[in-house]
Protein backbone atom coordinates (compact mmCIF):
# COMPACT_ATOMS: atom_id res chain seq x y z
CA UNK A 1 0.00 0.00 0.00
CA UNK A 2 2.80 2.35 0.96
CA UNK A 3 4.68 1.29 -2.16
CA UNK A 4 1.71 2.10 -4.39
CA UNK A 5 1.22 5.41 -2.61
CA UNK A 6 4.91 6.25 -3.06
CA UNK A 7 4.82 5.32 -6.75
CA UNK A 8 1.70 7.42 -7.23
CA UNK A 9 3.30 10.40 -5.52
CA UNK A 10 6.45 10.09 -7.66
CA UNK A 11 4.32 9.81 -10.79
CA UNK A 12 2.41 12.95 -9.94
CA UNK A 13 5.66 14.76 -9.15
CA UNK A 14 7.21 13.74 -12.48
CA UNK A 15 4.09 14.75 -14.39
CA UNK A 16 4.07 18.17 -12.74
CA UNK A 17 7.81 18.57 -13.33
CA UNK A 18 7.45 17.71 -17.02
CA UNK A 19 4.55 20.10 -17.39
CA UNK A 20 6.53 22.91 -15.75
CA UNK A 21 9.55 22.12 -17.98
CA UNK A 22 7.36 22.16 -21.10
CA UNK A 23 5.86 25.48 -20.06
CA UNK A 24 9.37 26.86 -19.51
CA UNK A 25 10.46 25.71 -22.97
CA UNK A 26 7.37 27.27 -24.48
CA UNK A 27 7.99 30.55 -22.67
CA UNK A 28 11.64 30.45 -23.74
CA UNK A 29 10.56 29.97 -27.36
CA UNK A 30 8.18 32.88 -27.09
CA UNK A 31 10.92 35.05 -25.58
CA UNK A 32 13.51 34.27 -28.24
CA UNK A 33 14.41 37.42 -30.10
CA UNK A 34 17.07 39.26 -32.01
CA UNK A 35 17.48 43.04 -32.17
CA UNK A 36 18.70 44.45 -35.49
CA UNK A 37 20.10 47.94 -36.01
CA UNK A 38 19.21 48.97 -39.58
CA UNK A 39 18.96 52.09 -41.70
CA UNK A 40 15.35 53.29 -41.49
CA UNK A 41 13.01 54.42 -44.26
CA UNK A 42 12.48 52.25 -47.34
CA UNK A 43 15.57 50.19 -46.48
CA UNK A 44 14.11 49.13 -43.17
CA UNK A 45 10.71 48.41 -44.73
CA UNK A 46 12.35 46.17 -47.34
CA UNK A 47 14.42 44.40 -44.68
CA UNK A 48 11.33 43.69 -42.61
CA UNK A 49 9.26 42.43 -45.55
CA UNK A 50 11.90 40.32 -47.30
CA UNK A 51 13.96 39.11 -44.35
CA UNK A 52 12.68 39.77 -40.82
CA UNK A 53 9.04 38.76 -41.24
CA UNK A 54 9.70 35.52 -43.21
CA UNK A 55 12.38 34.60 -40.65
CA UNK A 56 9.95 35.13 -37.78
CA UNK A 57 7.37 32.97 -39.52
CA UNK A 58 9.90 30.19 -40.19
CA UNK A 59 11.52 30.12 -36.75
CA UNK A 60 9.22 31.78 -34.21
CA UNK A 61 12.09 34.09 -33.25
CA UNK A 62 10.98 37.71 -32.85
CA UNK A 63 12.96 40.28 -34.86
CA UNK A 64 13.00 43.81 -33.45
CA UNK A 65 14.33 46.39 -35.91
CA UNK A 66 15.71 49.71 -34.73
CA UNK A 67 17.83 52.44 -36.32
CA UNK A 68 20.40 53.82 -36.95
CA UNK A 69 23.75 51.98 -36.80
CA UNK A 70 26.42 54.16 -35.19
CA UNK A 71 30.03 53.19 -34.55
CA UNK A 72 30.37 55.19 -31.32
CA UNK A 73 27.23 53.55 -29.90
CA UNK A 74 28.45 50.09 -30.88
CA UNK A 75 31.78 50.69 -29.17
CA UNK A 76 30.12 52.06 -26.04
CA UNK A 77 27.84 49.00 -25.84
CA UNK A 78 30.75 46.58 -26.10
CA UNK A 79 32.96 48.58 -23.71
CA UNK A 80 30.25 48.70 -21.02
CA UNK A 81 28.76 45.27 -21.68
CA UNK A 82 25.34 46.88 -22.12
CA UNK A 83 24.51 45.28 -25.47
CA UNK A 84 21.24 46.64 -26.88
CA UNK A 85 21.73 45.45 -30.48
CA UNK A 86 22.49 41.91 -31.61
CA UNK A 87 22.84 42.25 -35.39
CA UNK A 88 24.17 45.48 -36.87
CA UNK A 89 24.01 46.34 -40.58
CA UNK A 90 27.34 48.13 -41.19
CA UNK A 91 29.16 49.83 -44.02
CA UNK A 92 32.54 48.50 -45.10
CA UNK A 93 34.48 51.15 -43.14
CA UNK A 94 32.75 50.25 -39.87
CA UNK A 95 33.29 46.55 -40.45
CA UNK A 96 37.02 47.24 -40.84
CA UNK A 97 37.14 49.55 -37.80
CA UNK A 98 35.12 47.12 -35.71
CA UNK A 99 37.38 44.20 -36.64
CA UNK A 100 40.41 46.23 -35.56
CA UNK A 101 38.86 47.11 -32.20
CA UNK A 102 37.23 43.78 -31.39
CA UNK A 103 33.59 44.84 -31.60
CA UNK A 104 32.17 41.77 -33.34
CA UNK A 105 31.57 38.10 -32.64
CA UNK A 106 33.17 35.69 -35.12
CA UNK A 107 30.61 34.27 -37.54
CA UNK A 108 29.87 30.56 -37.65
CA UNK A 109 30.02 29.36 -41.24
CA UNK A 110 28.69 25.96 -40.25
CA UNK A 111 25.40 27.83 -39.63
CA UNK A 112 25.78 30.39 -42.43
CA UNK A 113 26.06 28.67 -45.82
CA UNK A 114 28.69 30.56 -47.81
CA UNK A 115 28.71 28.24 -50.83
CA UNK A 116 26.80 30.61 -53.15
CA UNK A 117 28.03 33.88 -51.67
CA UNK A 118 30.42 36.29 -53.41
CA UNK A 119 33.78 35.38 -51.78
CA UNK A 120 34.79 39.01 -51.20
CA UNK A 121 31.65 39.48 -49.08
CA UNK A 122 32.55 36.66 -46.68
CA UNK A 123 34.79 37.70 -43.76
CA UNK A 124 35.41 36.21 -40.31
CA UNK A 125 33.32 38.91 -38.57
CA UNK A 126 30.84 40.13 -41.20
CA UNK A 127 29.00 38.72 -44.18
CA UNK A 128 27.45 40.79 -46.96
CA UNK A 129 23.81 41.75 -47.22
CA UNK A 130 24.11 43.87 -50.37
CA UNK A 131 26.11 46.28 -52.52
CA UNK A 132 24.86 49.85 -52.72
CA UNK A 133 26.18 52.89 -54.54
CA UNK A 134 26.48 56.55 -53.67
CA UNK A 135 25.47 58.39 -56.81
CA UNK A 136 24.54 61.74 -58.32
CA UNK A 137 20.73 62.00 -58.35
CA UNK A 138 18.83 64.76 -60.10
CA UNK A 139 15.37 66.09 -60.86
CA UNK A 140 14.23 65.41 -64.43
CA UNK A 141 12.02 68.48 -64.21
CA UNK A 142 15.09 70.65 -63.72
CA UNK A 143 17.43 68.62 -65.91
CA UNK A 144 15.83 66.67 -68.78
CA UNK A 145 17.67 63.42 -69.45
CA UNK A 146 20.60 64.06 -71.75
CA UNK A 147 20.95 67.62 -70.48
CA UNK A 148 21.91 66.75 -66.93
CA UNK A 149 25.10 66.67 -64.85
CA UNK A 150 27.09 63.60 -65.88
CA UNK A 151 30.01 63.80 -63.44
CA UNK A 152 30.95 65.33 -60.11
CA UNK A 153 32.79 68.06 -62.02
CA UNK A 154 29.38 68.93 -63.52
CA UNK A 155 27.84 68.94 -60.03
CA UNK A 156 30.53 71.45 -59.02
CA UNK A 157 29.80 73.56 -62.14
CA UNK A 158 27.09 75.84 -60.78
CA UNK A 159 27.07 78.07 -63.87
CA UNK A 160 26.47 75.33 -66.41
CA UNK A 161 24.08 73.45 -64.12
CA UNK A 162 22.37 75.95 -61.82
CA UNK A 163 20.07 74.58 -59.13
CA UNK A 164 19.72 73.81 -55.46
CA UNK A 165 22.23 71.22 -54.27
CA UNK A 166 22.56 68.81 -51.34
CA UNK A 167 25.53 66.83 -50.04
CA UNK A 168 26.19 64.33 -47.28
CA UNK A 169 27.21 65.97 -44.01
CA UNK A 170 30.08 63.55 -43.49
CA UNK A 171 33.56 63.23 -44.99
CA UNK A 172 32.91 59.57 -45.88
CA UNK A 173 32.47 59.46 -49.67
CA UNK A 174 32.17 63.25 -49.74
CA UNK A 175 35.96 63.50 -49.92
CA UNK A 176 35.96 61.00 -52.77
CA UNK A 177 33.46 62.95 -54.84
CA UNK A 178 35.30 66.21 -54.12
CA UNK A 179 38.48 64.68 -55.54
CA UNK A 180 36.65 63.23 -58.55
CA UNK A 181 35.15 66.70 -59.12
CA UNK A 182 38.67 68.12 -59.05
CA UNK A 183 39.85 65.77 -61.78
CA UNK A 184 41.46 62.90 -59.88
CA UNK A 185 41.12 59.69 -61.98
CA UNK A 186 39.12 57.00 -60.19
CA UNK A 187 41.97 54.49 -60.42
CA UNK A 188 44.24 56.97 -58.56
CA UNK A 189 41.74 57.98 -55.88
CA UNK A 190 43.44 56.18 -52.97
CA UNK A 191 45.14 57.05 -50.77
CA UNK A 192 42.91 60.12 -50.56
CA UNK A 193 44.60 63.51 -50.88
CA UNK A 194 42.72 65.07 -47.96
CA UNK A 195 44.12 68.59 -48.43
CA UNK A 196 43.09 68.62 -52.08
CA UNK A 197 39.63 67.29 -51.19
CA UNK A 198 38.96 70.10 -48.72
CA UNK A 199 40.16 72.71 -51.23
CA UNK A 200 37.69 71.27 -53.72
CA UNK A 201 34.93 71.33 -51.11
CA UNK A 202 35.68 75.00 -50.42
CA UNK A 203 34.51 75.72 -53.97
CA UNK A 204 31.13 74.02 -53.68
CA UNK A 205 30.32 74.77 -50.03
CA UNK A 206 28.63 78.18 -50.67
CA UNK A 207 26.30 76.52 -53.20
CA UNK A 208 25.07 73.66 -51.01
CA UNK A 209 21.51 74.31 -49.82
CA UNK A 210 21.20 71.23 -47.60
CA UNK A 211 23.75 69.09 -45.81
CA UNK A 212 21.89 65.86 -45.08
CA UNK A 213 22.68 63.23 -42.45
CA UNK A 214 20.24 60.35 -43.06
CA UNK A 215 19.81 58.30 -46.24
CA UNK A 216 16.05 58.88 -46.27
CA UNK A 217 16.53 62.64 -46.72
CA UNK A 218 17.74 62.99 -50.36
CA UNK A 219 14.71 61.23 -51.93
CA UNK A 220 12.42 63.39 -49.82
CA UNK A 221 14.31 66.56 -50.75
CA UNK A 222 13.98 65.71 -54.45
CA UNK A 223 10.32 64.71 -54.08
CA UNK A 224 9.48 67.99 -52.33
CA UNK A 225 11.46 70.06 -54.83
CA UNK A 226 13.73 71.41 -52.10
CA UNK A 227 16.80 70.47 -54.14
CA UNK A 228 17.45 69.76 -57.81
CA UNK A 229 20.53 67.54 -57.51
CA UNK A 230 22.19 65.69 -54.68
CA UNK A 231 24.54 62.95 -53.64
CA UNK A 232 22.30 60.02 -52.61
CA UNK A 233 22.11 56.28 -52.08
CA UNK A 234 21.11 54.64 -55.35
CA UNK A 235 18.44 52.35 -53.93
CA UNK A 236 16.61 55.18 -52.18
CA UNK A 237 16.35 57.05 -55.48
CA UNK A 238 15.35 53.92 -57.41
CA UNK A 239 12.43 53.42 -55.01
CA UNK A 240 10.91 56.86 -55.59
CA UNK A 241 11.68 56.67 -59.32
CA UNK A 242 9.69 53.43 -59.46
CA UNK A 243 6.92 55.25 -57.60
CA UNK A 244 6.62 57.85 -60.37
CA UNK A 245 8.73 60.72 -59.01
CA UNK A 246 10.59 62.38 -61.92
CA UNK A 247 14.14 61.68 -60.79
CA UNK A 248 17.09 59.90 -62.35
CA UNK A 249 20.42 58.36 -61.38
CA UNK A 250 23.76 59.22 -62.98
CA UNK A 251 25.95 56.14 -62.51
CA UNK A 252 29.19 57.68 -63.76
CA UNK A 253 31.67 58.09 -60.86
CA UNK A 254 29.28 56.48 -58.40
CA UNK A 255 30.82 54.96 -55.28
CA UNK A 256 30.23 51.25 -54.75
CA UNK A 257 29.97 50.23 -51.10
CA UNK A 258 29.73 46.69 -49.68
CA UNK A 259 27.30 46.37 -46.75
CA UNK A 260 27.66 43.70 -44.07
CA UNK A 261 25.73 42.00 -41.28
CA UNK A 262 27.63 41.62 -38.01
CA UNK A 263 26.95 40.43 -34.45
CA UNK A 264 28.03 42.69 -31.60
CA UNK A 265 30.48 41.10 -29.18
CA UNK A 266 28.66 40.00 -26.04
CA UNK A 267 25.26 39.65 -27.73
CA UNK A 268 22.83 37.83 -25.43
CA UNK A 269 21.06 36.41 -28.48
CA UNK A 270 24.07 35.20 -30.42
CA UNK A 271 22.50 31.91 -31.52
CA UNK A 272 19.36 33.64 -32.84
CA UNK A 273 21.46 36.35 -34.46
CA UNK A 274 23.51 33.74 -36.32
CA UNK A 275 20.31 32.06 -37.51
CA UNK A 276 18.94 35.37 -38.79
CA UNK A 277 22.13 36.17 -40.71
CA UNK A 278 22.11 32.69 -42.21
CA UNK A 279 18.54 33.31 -43.40
CA UNK A 280 19.32 36.78 -44.81
CA UNK A 281 22.10 35.41 -47.02
CA UNK A 282 19.89 32.79 -48.68
CA UNK A 283 18.95 33.30 -52.33
CA UNK A 284 15.22 34.01 -51.89
CA UNK A 285 15.39 36.74 -49.21
CA UNK A 286 18.43 38.17 -50.99
CA UNK A 287 16.48 38.44 -54.24
CA UNK A 288 13.38 39.93 -52.62
CA UNK A 289 15.24 42.49 -50.50
CA UNK A 290 17.61 43.62 -53.24
CA UNK A 291 14.90 43.82 -55.86
CA UNK A 292 12.83 46.02 -53.55
CA UNK A 293 15.82 48.27 -52.83
CA UNK A 294 17.54 47.96 -56.23
CA UNK A 295 20.79 46.96 -54.57
CA UNK A 296 23.24 44.25 -55.60
CA UNK A 297 22.75 40.79 -54.04
CA UNK A 298 25.66 38.90 -52.49
CA UNK A 299 24.14 35.45 -53.09
CA UNK A 300 24.91 34.60 -56.73
CA UNK A 301 21.80 32.44 -57.07
CA UNK A 302 19.59 35.41 -56.14
CA UNK A 303 20.00 36.71 -59.69
CA UNK A 304 17.92 33.77 -60.93
CA UNK A 305 14.99 35.12 -58.87
CA UNK A 306 15.31 38.84 -59.62
CA UNK A 307 12.98 40.44 -62.14
CA UNK A 308 15.31 41.83 -64.79
CA UNK A 309 12.95 44.79 -65.26
CA UNK A 310 14.37 46.05 -61.96
CA UNK A 311 17.96 45.42 -63.00
CA UNK A 312 18.75 48.76 -64.69
CA UNK A 313 18.83 50.43 -61.25
CA UNK A 314 20.93 47.76 -59.52
CA UNK A 315 24.51 49.03 -59.20
CA UNK A 316 26.21 45.68 -59.85
CA UNK A 317 24.67 44.93 -63.25
CA UNK A 318 27.45 45.17 -65.88
CA UNK A 319 26.09 48.34 -67.47
CA UNK A 320 26.44 50.21 -64.16
CA UNK A 321 29.28 48.42 -62.36
CA UNK A 322 31.96 49.51 -64.84
CA UNK A 323 31.20 53.18 -64.13
CA UNK A 324 31.66 52.88 -60.37
CA UNK A 325 34.54 53.28 -57.92
CA UNK A 326 34.75 50.81 -55.02
CA UNK A 327 35.18 52.47 -51.63
CA UNK A 328 38.40 51.57 -49.81
CA UNK A 329 37.14 50.63 -46.34
CA UNK A 330 40.64 49.95 -45.02
CA UNK A 331 41.72 53.53 -45.81
CA UNK A 332 38.75 54.85 -43.86
CA UNK A 333 39.29 52.48 -40.94
CA UNK A 334 42.82 53.84 -40.65
CA UNK A 335 42.09 57.54 -41.18
CA UNK A 336 38.47 58.31 -40.31
CA UNK A 337 38.97 59.64 -36.76
CA UNK A 338 41.36 62.42 -37.77
CA UNK A 339 39.44 63.20 -40.96
CA UNK A 340 36.16 63.56 -39.05
CA UNK A 341 37.81 65.99 -36.61
CA UNK A 342 38.98 68.13 -39.52
CA UNK A 343 35.54 67.87 -41.15
CA UNK A 344 33.74 69.25 -38.09
CA UNK A 345 36.14 72.20 -37.95
CA UNK A 346 35.61 72.84 -41.67
CA UNK A 347 31.82 72.72 -41.42
CA UNK A 348 31.63 75.48 -38.79
CA UNK A 349 34.15 77.88 -40.29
Amino acid sequence: MLKKSWIGTVGIFLAISMAVFAMALSAEGQDRKVVVSSWGGDYEKAFKKAMAEPFEKATGIKVIVTSYPDFAKMKAMVDTGNIEWDVVDVEDRDLRRGMRTGLFEPLDYTVIDKKDLIPEMVTPFGVGIEYWAGILAYSKKKFPTGNHPKSWADFWDVKKFPGKRALYSNPYMTLEIALLADGVPKEKLYPLDVDRAFKSLDKIKPHVSVWWSKGAQPPQLLTDGEVDLTYAYSGRIAVIKRGGIPVEIEWNQGLLNPEYLTILKGSRNKKEAMQLIAFCTQAKPQAEFNQMMNYGPINKKAWELIDLKAAPDIPTVPANAGKLVTINGDWWAENEAKVVERWHAWMIK
